[in-house]
């Protein structure tokens, strides 16, 4: 009876203290402080800004260098001499261009990794190995910075390549050999997405025929592009629409100008022809509406996502594991692994019992050596301690 008195007392008194708190609460304008905290945030990230590098790979004078100012909106490649378009290098270089970009209040440091003399040499079979050095040599840069000075991650430089837009000929039927290589070497290194330059030198029909068949090849061969992200079941029909945009536009068809042109009032870039002039930016005639969309727009963040978490973590892991060859990581089965240890654990327990075995016949075969030297010989003592069996003399 006290005690059930006492738990209705209690209930009553803590059911008149909430109510007063949420009176509090109600009538009171003062706050703890926390609901700043996504201000907070956004604040230190508008000042911080932020960083993306994007590779371009693919032949000379597939209008890489044109794409790049037509899709940043900017002439990043216009103190660029003529005679370096005229007279390409024989071997793969690397060439770095930086451009600090503002929109908005937001800021952008957009880093182009351009790789001038991929594909133009005599001999192409290895000319993979330098990209794939200089993404390394990216990811080395990055560990070493976090690890030797002991700087948090968020305030290291990231200068890590987070996209590679890879630039197929219109004129190709399928994946050449040099696709093949190049895309299998550096699939688990970088995010990578194909793109059909000059696409206004295919008929329409031509262009469907050149999709279907890359895309047949890429899943012939095993390549692994860019994997897009699964759509938030909750989000509207609009961005539910523009996802199955982005993806059935892969590979993307695309085409660059740098002539700017006025039309109804607007200034846009375009190419004329005898016959008229095309938007470069008309998603009837070029799919760079939704390659910017996708890299400006709605996936730039989870491209520096995976590559810090998948790319460079599995960097990361080869250079704690001493692993000479990253695809050694990708080939290892752990369920294979754990397998080959189990059975190793059962080999040598069963090396063990085979000892204990052999140590208790040698024992019995001691102990029966023993008995029969002492009944042969009764002037021997026989001391059993601890340590053992000794004989010793009376």
């Amino acid at each position: 009876m006290a005690t059930d008195s006492f738990e209705r007392q209690t209930r009553r008194s803590g059911s008149g203290r909430r109510r007063k708190c949420t009176d509090l609460q109600s009538t009171s304008n003062e706050t703890i402080g926390f609901s700043t905290l996504p201000d907070q945030i956004h604040r230190k990230t508008l000042k911080r800004g932020f960083e993306f590098t994007l590779m371009v790979v693919g032949e000379h004078g597939l209008g890489k260098s044109t794409f790049i100012n037509t899709l940043f909106m900017t002439e990043l490649y216009a103190d660029r001499p003529p005679s370096a378009r005229l007279h390409p290098p024989k071997t793969v270089e690397i060439e770095t261009r930086s451009v600090e970009l503002e929109e908005k209040g937001v800021k952008l440091r957009l880093t182009v990794v351009d790789t001038p003399g991929f594909g133009d040499g005599m001999n192409s079979s290895e000319c993979w190995k330098p990209i794939l050095d200089f993404i390394d040599q990216q990811f080395l840069k990055y560990f070493q910075a976090e690890t030797s000075f002991g700087i948090e991650r968020k305030y290291v430089q990231d200068q890590r390549v987070h996209c590679c837009l890879y630039f197929l000929p219109p004129s190709i039927r399928g994946l050449r050999p040099i696709d093949r290589d190049f895309l299998h070497h550096l699939q688990h290194k970088v995010n990578i997405i194909p793109v059909i330059a000059k696409a206004d030198t295919l008929l329409k029909s031509e262009l469907t025929a050149l999709k279907k068949q890359l895309l047949s090849d890429i899943d012939k061969y095993g390549v692994q592009l860019y994997d897009f992200p699964e759509g938030d079941p909750e989000q509207d029909e609009d961005s539910q629409t523009l996802d199955k945009a982005l993806r059935e536009s892969i590979p993307f068809a695309i085409m660059g100008s740098n002539t700017t042109l006025e039309s109804n009032g607007r200034k846009i870039r375009a190419r004329t022809y005898p016959w008229g002039v095309v938007d470069v930016e008309d998603s009837k005639y070029s799919d760079l509406p939704h390659l910017r969309e996708m890299l400006c727009k709605t996936h730039l963040q989870d491209l520096k996502d995976i590559t810090s978490d998948l790319h460079y973590e599995s960097f990361r892991a080869q250079q704690l594991l001493g692993k000479k060859n990253l695809n050694d990581i990708y080939e290892d089965d752990p369920y294979e692994n754990v397998e080959v240890k189990y059975k190793t654990i059962q080999q040598k327990d069963e090396q063990i019992r085979d000892m204990k075995q052999q140590i208790l016949d040698m024992q019995q075969k001691l102990s029966s050596n023993i008995n029969e030297y002492q009944t042969i010989n009764p002037s021997v003592e026989i001391e059993r301690s601890n340590s053992g069996e000794r004989f010793t003399k009376i």
